[in-house]
């Protein structure tokens, strides 16, 4: 997931948050607290605010993005629900657990560092309650872009990017895998795959081994790695989808694979793609879910209700140009060849 518009605010004190839905600028207002002179762990101490002021609130970046969904019958054709799940939240990855819970890991910009949180909804995804996710012994001080998995034993494999400050940082980016018996209170396992500017990795099993989606800025493309043991990834190419943001793909009840992703040049649509073994993929007509220009939407996670509806949860970014509004319930993506056919609720076009 990328984004070619980089740029540079030399008046402001700027983070550039390179997430696979693009690349998010956490731009602070550089009059809200002088620069201090060098990273202050550098200074033997912690980062102090004036008292009584507060720290400024991002205006851009994972601080803007929220989680909404989206519902389907057919698993095709699916309408924005009505309000907002989470708030400071970006790049969900969400699993439907046996007793029907829904849990969402995302990262958990509500507080800094950013890093990696898990919200559960009882309700089929109408709501979500934030259980705070923890991670002992990390390796580094930001767990980003987490993916997670259920094991065969019933415990809980997250992975995720690790990141000490700088995502954007240059040179080899770390992927790394927790385990937890709970999926909520992790310990941290090992370094499992690494290579030049690796952002949010998805791991999905294709029935004889582990996969590895994760998209490389350096090679302009979803990477695959492989892995048999789920610990240890190896290189294996290039997906094949340039210009696609991809997540983990799912598995349909005729055995087939279907991979949702977003297109990352306007990441204004949603689409899908279908493989019979999970190694080769074809475009399927039309969009999933599509919205007005103005709108960025992206990490497009599917699952499947008890009742065989399904629900997508994405992320929303509000902090591009326009002031775009979030979508509004009953904006639907319709199957159209070549196309789709958008138009909110009550309203055409925009």
């Amino acid at each position: 997931m990328n984004s070619s518009d980089r740029r540079l605010f030399i008046p402001r004190l700027t983070s550039i948050y390179l997430l696979a839905g693009g690349i998010a600028v956490t731009t602070v207002s550089s009059q809200a607290q002088p620069e201090p002179p060098g990273p202050p762990e550098k200074q033997g101490r912690p980062a102090m605010q004036p008292r009584g002021q507060q720290p400024p609130r991002p205006t851009t970046g994972p601080y803007t993005h929220k989680i909404q969904s989206a519902s389907s019958q057919d698993g095709l054709s699916f309408t924005v629900d009505p309000g907002v799940l989470l708030e400071h939240a970006s790049v969900p990855a969400t699993v439907m657990l046996p007793d029907t819970r829904i849990r969402t890991y995302y990262v958990d910009a509500s507080k800094l560092p950013e890093t990696a949180n898990v919200a559960e909804s009882k309700d089929n995804g109408k709501t979500f309650q934030a259980l705070g996710l923890e991670i002992k012994k990390m390796a580094k001080r930001k767990a980003l872009d987490p993916a997670i998995v259920r094991l065969d034993d019933g415990r809980w494999r997250l992975y995720y990017y690790a990141c000490n400050n700088h995502p954007e940082a240059e040179g080899a980016h770390e992927i790394h895998a927790a385990i937890s018996s709970d999926g909520v209170h992790f310990t941290e396992e090992q370094l499992v795959f690494s290579r030049q500017s690796l952002v949010d990795p998805d791991v999905w099993w294709n029935g004889k081994e582990w996969l590895m989606y994760v998209f490389s800025p350096a090679e302009h493309d979803t990477i695959v790695a492989r892995s048999k043991d789920g610990l240890n990834f190896t290189y294996v190419g290039p997906l094949g989808l340039g210009g696609w943001g991809t997540v983990a793909p799912i598995k349909l009840p005729d055995g087939r694979f279907r991979l949702f992703a977003f297109e990352q040049h306007a990441q204004e649509h949603i689409g899908s793609f279908i493989s019979m073994d999970g190694s080769k993929w074809t475009k399927e007509e039309g969009w999933r879910l599509s919205v007005p220009h103005g709108k960025q939407i992206t990490d497009p996670f599917v699952v499947r209700l008890p009742d065989n509806s399904w629900k997508m949860f994405f992320k929303l970014d509000e902090g591009v140009k326009g002031n775009p509004r979030p979508p509004d319930e009953g904006e639907v993506g319709q199957v159209r060849p070549g196309g789709i056919n958008r138009s909110p609720k009550g309203t055409a076009g925009e």
